[in-house]
């Protein structure tokens, strides 16, 4: 079981959101799980107030839920919600893809490359923590490079839940799903982004999603 790093610095909420959110990546909690303040605090070797404004930070970011009433929990997503998901995303990535493309240099062509192989080696090896920390990088990497800080936010807000959670639903909607399908579906998105192909930005982001 993954374990989380103690924290020196109580004052540094980034650093106790980032071990949470290492372990919500790793699948160390399952989805709709109970998180306690707590538990988290004295695993971690700090007061409960770090964790409590980290776990707040991840709220923001929809890894995590809150409720007056049952506090924090792991945030549950259905196969309906990755519909959702997807019905929004196409546009937004579309409309990404197109602006990145006016950005992209080739130091950041080179970078998705490596990402892309990364995450093929990590689906290979079924290390599902190092896959959806790449396929997150490679797209976050996209968004930023569109120059419109507020798509990129929302990509990353609306997204997030589905890099962290999203494999645990693969199943049902990527039967089909595989390293060499993986390579293909973030190369054709890297040959739009270097103009090596005549698709469009929708047809990437649609071969992507498999639809």
């Amino acid at each position: 079981m993954t374990t989380l790093p103690q924290v020196k610095s109580i004052s540094m909420r980034e650093s106790v959101g980032e071990a949470i959110r290492q372990a919500l990546y790793g699948r160390r909690f399952e989805p709709g799980q109970s998180l306690s303040e707590a538990a988290l605090a004295s695993e971690m070797g700090i007061s409960r107030g770090p964790v409590r404004e980290a776990l707040l930070l991840l709220v923001q970011e929809g890894l995590v839920s809150h409720s007056p009433n049952r506090g924090f929990s792991v945030v549950q997503i259905t196969v309906a919600d990755l519909q959702e998901i997807h019905d929004v995303r196409i546009p937004l990535e579309t409309t990404a893809l197109s602006m990145a493309k006016l950005h992209i240099t080739e130091t950041d062509i080179a970078r998705l490359e490596e990402l892309k192989n990364n995450m093929v080696d990590a689906y290979t090896d079924q290390n599902v923590l190092l896959c959806s920390q790449s396929d997150m990088a490679f797209h976050r990497l996209i968004w930023d490079r569109t120059g419109n800080a507020r798509l990129a936010e929302v990509l990353r807000n609306l997204l997030a839940p589905f890099f962290a959670y999203g494999a645990l639903f693969s199943s049902h909607r990527r039967p089909d799903l595989s390293a060499q399908l993986i390579a293909e579906e973030h190369d054709l998105m890297i040959q739009f982004l270097s103009g090596r192909i005549d698709c469009t930005a929708e047809d990437c982001v649609r071969f992507h999603l498999g639809l």
